[in-house]
């Protein structure tokens, strides 16, 4: 396309130049300056390359277009039924070179059509959007080609729009929004379109506009039965609302009457179940009672009829021991009698032999005492004597006890003048009286005694 050309209203269809074919997809959903719609592709190159920037034997033609190529300025059939080459991988000839891709897909054609006269003789405009693909790549390409068809297509429109809007009047031209149109675009299809390989498959009028006042006027009249009809729908909605309102309030009302006549039925049921809870509560209780009641009883029956049984075995138990007891007490009676009987014969053959050896001792110590009775008497006078002095001393050296005079005790100078001291002090002073008086018998029967021996 020229891009110094100035841009139609609307769609615009035209062909473009790309540098390759892998630029195809990128460029095809785009639209140049906005309102240029590309339908038709130039690539300037097809082969793939390796890395070395050498060309290589195979094109891959990108999905959703149809290719056609050319050797020497003519067409080479492909694969596909319109003579065109199918999306993929082939291996290509140096000599030949793709020279156009063409969309498959669905084009939407959107343009306005201007000053159309209704039935009334009212101008009106009107947008018109047209979708249509491209199904025979090869006959839209020699024969018609994005340019032209973009011409075609805004004079079909335009005659077609300008046909039904003289059909109808301007009061009914917002009609033709959403219009069932297929026979319109059945009709271009079969007079305009179908020989150069283009299929139209919806023409749709999605906008009628009217001029200033008239648009105005016709708007108030078009819409005074609306809002008429909306005022009514408004009153009866009101209406509705308060009756809605009232109802509820009714509704309400019963409901809380039919809660709380259900709660003075369940109160009452309750009531009910729970008195007669309460009597099979006490007849179980009863019953349990009488049923304990029984068991002690029986129980106590029992236990009446165990300890008899055990009193009547521990009376046999019993008989039982005193008779084993006693013909164990006679057998061991019979037996310590025999084992006393023994042990007095042997005790008494024992004492008798004591009492002899004991006499012949005696008699032996009699005679030996008898020869030295003179020589020891003083002697053991002395060592009573001595004994006697150290049971004093023994007394004398406690010092929780205090010994006093006779004299101390008779003028009360003893500040513990007790019965047990007193009696203390008087067997001290016989003591030594009487220790004075067994010295000096002492002494003199040792110097008597010599004499005796001598005499002997």
């Amino acid at each position: 396309y020229d891009p110094a050309a100035a841009p139609k209203q609307g769609t615009t269809l035209v062909e473009l130049t790309v540098n390759h074919l892998r630029d195809a997809h990128g460029i095809v959903g785009e639209r140049p300056q906005g309102v240029f719609t590309p339908l038709v592709l130039v690539p300037q190159g097809a082969m793939a390359t390796c890395c070395c920037c050498c060309p290589l034997c195979y094109v891959s033609i990108p999905q959703g277009f149809s290719a056609i190529v050319a050797k020497f300025g003519g067409i080479v059939e492909g694969d596909m039924p319109d003579g065109t080459w199918s999306p993929g991988w082939h291996c290509f000839s140096p000599l030949l070179s793709v020279n156009y891709l063409v969309s498959k897909q669905l084009v939407v054609f959107d343009t306005p059509v201007k000053d159309v006269k209704t039935k009334d003789n009212i101008s009106v405009n009107l947008d018109v959007m047209i979708l249509f693909e491209i199904e025979n790549a090869r006959e839209f390409v020699l024969r018609m080609g994005a340019a032209k068809l973009d011409d075609l297509l805004r004079a079909a429109q335009e005659e077609a729009l300008r046909q039904m809007a003289m059909e109808t009047m301007v009061e009914k031209i917002y009609d033709l929004q959403g219009h069932n149109t297929k026979h319109i675009a059945d009709e271009l299809n079969k007079s305009k379109f179908n020989g150069f390989g283009v299929k139209i498959h919806h023409f749709t009028v999605k906008n009628v506009s009217i001029h200033g006042e008239i648009a105005n006027d016709w708007e108030e009249k078009t819409l005074l039965e609306p809002k008429t009809n909306m005022q009514h729908m408004k009153q009866k909605f009101d209406r509705q609302q308060l009756n809605n309102d009232e109802g509820k309030q009714k509704l309400r009302e019963e409901l809380e009457n039919v809660r709380m006549a259900a709660e003075q039925k369940t109160e009452v049921v309750k009531n009910k179940a729970v008195k007669e809870t309460s009597q099979v509560v006490a007849q179980t209780e009863r019953d349990i009672a009488q049923l304990e009641a029984s068991r002690d009883v029986e129980a106590q029956q029992l236990l009446t009829n165990a300890e008899l049984e055990v009193s009547k075995l521990n009376s046999q138990i019993l008989a039982l021991e005193r008779e084993v007891k006693s013909k164990t007490q006679a057998e061991s009676g019979k037996i310590a009698a025999e084992a006393e009987n023994y042990a007095k014969q042997k005790d008494t053959a024992v004492k008798i032999e004591v009492a002899k050896k004991h006499a012949n001792g005696k008699k032996a110590l009699g005679e030996a005492e008898g020869e030295t009775s003179a020589a020891f008497a003083a002697r053991r006078a002395h060592e009573g004597e001595l004994k006697r002095l150290d049971i004093l001393e023994q007394m004398a050296l406690k010092s929780d006890k205090k010994i006093a005079t006779s004299q101390e005790n008779t003028i009360s100078m003893s500040h513990d003048n007790a019965v047990v001291t007193q009696v203390a002090q008087q067997g001290l002073e016989a003591m030594r009286a009487k220790l004075a008086e067994v010295t000096t018998t002492s002494l003199a029967k040792i110097q008597a005694a010599p004499r005796q021996q001598s005499i002997r």
